[in-house]
């Protein structure tokens, strides 16, 4: 009887063994595609929380013009207040440059019903980790919020 089970075991090593390299050969077909899989996830993310960052800031300075009115005498303060609450909202971003960071100058315009708004453009650039097949691996984000005066 022990012969028999020494057999048995014997078989069932062989059997192991043929398995793990099986395994080696479905690991090394995977691995590439998993690969792939998660610097595209983590690219994605990167592109997804820098538009909400360029969003953001839009609308922060936006809020910033519509809750502080001007005169023409302080117009040019406003525009930079406006500028500065734009650039601490981008502050969080991860490598984030103030030179990088394009703002145009917040356009005021008036309803026909009398209703003023202020509309703020932002621009920054953005850069993939990875160069993929047909997606440009530089481009710049924009985002323009346009809010109405508070009276």
């Amino acid at each position: 009887m022990p012969a028999r089970n020494t057999l048995i075991a014997a078989r069932r090593n062989r059997a192991g063994c043929q398995r793990r390299g099986g395994v080696l050969i479905e690991f090394a077909l995977v691995l590439p595609v998993m690969i792939t899989l998660v610097l595209g996830a983590i690219d994605f993310g990167r592109f997804a929380y820098y538009h909400m960052a360029v969003t953001n800031s839009a609308r922060a300075g936006a809020g910033y013009g519509m809750m502080h009115p001007y005169t023409s005498t302080t117009q040019a303060t406003w525009q930079a207040n406006i500028r500065d609450a734009v650039m601490k909202e981008m502050q969080g971003v991860p490598n984030y440059s103030d030179s990088s960071l394009t703002m145009s100058a917040p356009q005021v315009t008036t309803d026909g019903d009398g209703q003023k708004r202020v509309r703020v453009q932002v621009q920054y650039p953005f850069n993939t980790l990875v160069s993929w097949p047909f997606i440009p691996s530089h481009f710049t984000l924009q985002r323009a919020v346009e809010m109405r005066f508070i009276r």
